[in-house]
């Protein structure tokens, strides 16, 4: 950088094992292992089993280290032959997390502006050998890649490009690489109009995240730093301006709860739920403080012309998830331990996975989901102030709610196949395509508002303009299938699906397609008759 310059800025660029690819791998114990395995997965992984090494025999990566401080939790000891020898951890993958083209920005000057960006292009996840004693996916299975993989986001680093390197240090472009001065964004306003969500998915594509923090003094007295509204001194409100923005991006995503996803998912729960330390942190009981802060009507008014706010925006676009009828259900070991019943899941019953084809899904497709999420930037003593007010101001009780939006576009469901080539049939629509929006609002500390009777602690809208639900009895007949597979706990694998049922729900929409289409050329025919004539 120009030491002239009195502008900070950090560029960081970070690649694991290779330049494209971020490979973790997650074993039946929620333990991490590092492995670096090429892309044609299942002969690499298929039949391999990891062991701890010493460490002159293998060097650790640096999660496997960081992980060699942590109890083993439900692991299998595996002893040597000899009666002297140490134990050693044996470890079974069961879930792989790839992720390519990651980037790490961050600007800083000073306190009063602080940016810090995050992005990578794409990631899937895929299963690996089996789960619970299940071989759903070991060697002798012959799956394919395709059926392994349940999560995909984003795009491949090869057709994306180094559009990620864009403006780094890293790109032969930028100015620094090229003698001159960076031009550098240091105001609200026009950060938000370069760093839209087209520009971080065009630059990026399966994950943007942008961390905006500003503060403007406007008292004219110099710099003031970010603890004096906080401390509660009367004489610095309004004098500074601060906000906090996170926006979240998410790309097109398809994500696939078959049975092997879904047990494997929580048995990643169940994993993070059976520890024995204290919990990282607990909610504060709302409590009033003894001493209130009192203003006068001028600290009042320039308090309601500024109030610092944190907010918030998750954004997912194109998103399609698909639920699976369920192959295997062992969900009645999982799901005590989730909600709290008892402490452990250990089931080692080694069955067979038989597949289940045609399988049966619900696929639900969403253009655009939007939540928005704001709230005061220092609620406990904004509260304080407000409450002690006799009649405060609409926009003063506006700031001390917590306020959240979500908003769906373009949603809609419906009924389809998976066949033994790993192809969908047509979609059988169950729930046309609609939009709907939730606002919900929470009142901060609610205990200092108890002589206050008439504000409302809490308020929700709903819109929905409109919904349609059509399903005949045999749609209805194999929806209800589909759930029970999931409901009835206890059977290892599911039985056959009646194949008289799956013929009249998926062949009635081709006959239904056939008809519509033979409609359409009819009506052009009868359309261009008269032209002819015509002429």
């Amino acid at each position: 950088m120009f030491q002239e310059s009195p502008v900070m800025r950090i560029k960081k660029v970070t690649k694991f094992f290779s330049p494209e690819n971020l490979e973790v791998n997650l074993n039946e114990d929620g333990a991490e292992d590092e492995t670096r395995v090429d892309t044609q997965y299942p002969a690499q992984y298929k039949g391999q089993e990891l062991y701890s090494q010493e460490e002159d025999e293998q060097p650790q990566g640096w999660v496997s280290w960081a992980w060699s401080f942590v109890p083993a939790i439900l692991t299998e000891m595996q002893a040597e032959s000899s009666y002297y020898s140490p134990q050693k951890v044996k470890s079974k993958e069961v879930l792989c997390w790839e992720q390519e083209g990651t980037t790490v920005e961050a600007l800083m000057m000073g306190e009063p502006f602080f940016d810090c960006q995050i992005g990578f292009v794409g990631c899937r996840a895929m299963c690996l050998k089996g789960i619970m004693g299940v071989k759903d996916f070991e060697e002798s299975m012959n799956r394919s890649e395709t059926e392994a993989c349940f999560f995909i986001c984003g795009e491949n680093l090869n057709m994306k490009g180094l559009t990620y390197l864009t403006n780094s240090l890293f790109d032969y472009r930028s100015p620094e690489n090229n003698g001159t001065h960076a031009e550098f964004i240091l105001d609200a306003a026009n950060h938000k109009e370069t760093y839209t969500e087209i520009a971080g998915m065009q630059r990026f594509g399966a994950f943007y995240m942008d961390y905006l923090y500003t503060m403007e003094n406007t008292s004219g007295k110099g710099s003031a730093n970010q603890q004096d509204f906080s401390s509660g001194k009367s004489e610095d409100l309004g004098t500074l301006q601060e906000k906090s923005t996170k926006s979240l991006v998410i790309g097109p995503l398809d994500f696939r709860l078959d049975s092997s996803a879904v047990h494997r998912i929580l048995k990643m729960i169940v994993c993070a739920l059976e520890h024995e330390y204290e919990p990282y942190s607990r909610l504060k009981p709302d409590i009033k403080g003894e001493s209130e802060t009192v203003l006068n009507p001028e600290e009042v008014a320039s308090l309601e012309e500024y109030i610092p706010t944190r907010h918030t925006s998750v954004t997912l676009l194109k998103c399609t998830f698909t639920i699976f009828m369920a192959e295997f259900n062992l969900l009645d070991h999982l799901l005590p331990v989730i909600m709290g019943e008892k402490n452990s899941s250990n089931f080692m019953n080694t069955t067979n996975f038989q597949s289940l084809r045609p399988l049966p899904s619900i696929q639900i497709l969403v253009d655009k989901i939007n939540l928005e999420h704001s709230v005061p930037m220092y609620a406990e003593h904004l509260v304080h102030v407000v409450s002690s007010l006799t009649q405060p101001f609409d926009n003063l009780l506006h700031y001390c709610y917590a306020h959240c939006y979500l908003k769906i576009f373009g949603f809609q469901a419906g009924l389809t196949s998976l066949d033994c080539r790993g192809s969908y049939c047509v979609p059988v629509p169950i729930i046309p395509s609609f939009s709907t929006a939730l606002y919900g609002k929470l009142l901060k500390l609610s205990t200092c508002w108890t002589k206050r009777s008439q504000i409302a602690i809490t308020e929700c809208i709903f819109e929905l303009p409109n919904l349609t639900v059509q399903a005949t009895r045999a749609q209805t007949l194999l929806l209800q299938a589909i759930y029970q597979s999931w409901s009835h706990t206890g059977n290892v694998s599911s039985s056959a699906v009646n194949e008289a049922l799956m013929n009249e729900v998926f062949q009635t929409i081709g006959c239904r397609i056939v008809v519509l289409l033979a409609s359409a050329v009819y009506r052009l025919v009868d359309e261009a008759i008269p032209i002819e004539l015509l002429t």
